[in-house]
């Protein structure tokens, strides 16, 4: 098994920057690639502004990406045509131990396997937004991702640093995902019915469950309720819970209009530069205190 020396990191949207800023603060050298030199650009802003830009090396050659390479974090957009493409191009360009990664948070890792002549090689690497202070990666296999691909994923999280979980079985979304947009649907829900407000649901979610469940995760928490609770209670809700295989339509239209969130300006909420900037400054405030990451700063 070859070490790890080189990692090529193609694409340098905001995933892919922090994504080289965690491997470059591992040791490896790093070679961040983007056909946009706008996209780069602004990638070198959020490198540089976390102290690291001389470790990473920008670039719109693929082909000088991925030279030498011994592990590929593919990060483009979540476009099951566009990754099979990109990821037979890099399979064709890089040596036959290399490992190859994609970041996807809900295509299936054995689909985008199928466009390679050696679907053993490729695994899902799942980082989570902010990349640089999330604690946790999801390891995804496919049908047919090699045992020895695995461990050495695993090994290199954690040299970075960070958790895993791993996901034995392909299926849509992983682990993480399915939990929150189980969690998504149901706020929606509950929004749309008129039940609570998009800022009380919210609240709901900040102020009692997300902290519990950082402390203790759902299935200790209902150790620590008890089981025959959760008998009780679940026999009341589940069969009451929201269903819809759909976003409701007033959600749609935002998206038809152009209302995007945080990025376009409107969304759940109205935002500016510089609220965006400051909730997320206390978001990664928040995932660094609430993950004990703080304290080793």
């Amino acid at each position: 098994m070859a070490q790890i020396k080189k990692v090529a990191v193609v694409g340098a949207g905001t995933m892919g920057a922090r994504i080289a800023v965690v491997m470059a603060r591992g040791g490896y050298r790093v070679s961040l690639w983007s056909r946009s030199e706008s996209t780069l650009d602004k990638a070198r802003a959020i490198v540089e502004s976390l102290g690291i830009s001389e470790l990473v090396e920008y670039t719109t050659s693929l082909e000088h990406c991925l030279a030498d390479a011994d592990l590929v974090s593919e990060n483009v957009a979540e476009d099951v045509a566009l990754k099979q493409r990109v990821l037979k191009d890099i399979e064709q360009q890089v040596s036959a131990d290399c490992v190859i990664t994609t970041n996807t948070s809900s295509v299936s890792i054995t689909l985008l396997a199928s466009a390679l002549s050696q679907p053993q090689r490729l695994i899902g690497m799942h980082w989570f937004n902010p990349a640089d202070t999330m604690p946790m990666i999801e390891i995804v296999l496919g049908e047919h991702t090699a045992d020895d691909i695995c461990q050495q994923v695993r090994d290199i999280c954690q040299r970075l640093g960070k958790e895993t979980i791993t996901v034995n079985q392909d299926i849509p979304g992983f682990i993480i995902n399915r939990l929150q947009y189980a969690m998504l649907r149901e706020a929606l829900y509950l929004v749309d019915a008129g039940i609570g407000s998009v800022e009380d649901v919210d609240r709901a979610v900040q102020r009692t469950l997300a902290p519990r469940w950082a402390a203790m995760g759902p299935m200790k928490l209902m150790d620590f309720a008890g089981l025959d609770t959760v008998e009780k209670v679940a026999g009341i809700l589940l069969p009451s819970l929201d269903n819809s295989s759909q976003l409701p339509v007033w959600l749609k239209q935002k998206v038809a209009e152009g209302n995007l969130g945080a990025k376009s300006g409107e969304g759940f909420y109205s935002w500016t530069a510089e609220t965006a900037a400051a909730a997320m400054r206390k978001r990664d405030e928040t995932i660094r205190h609430l993950t004990g990451s703080d304290e080793d700063e």
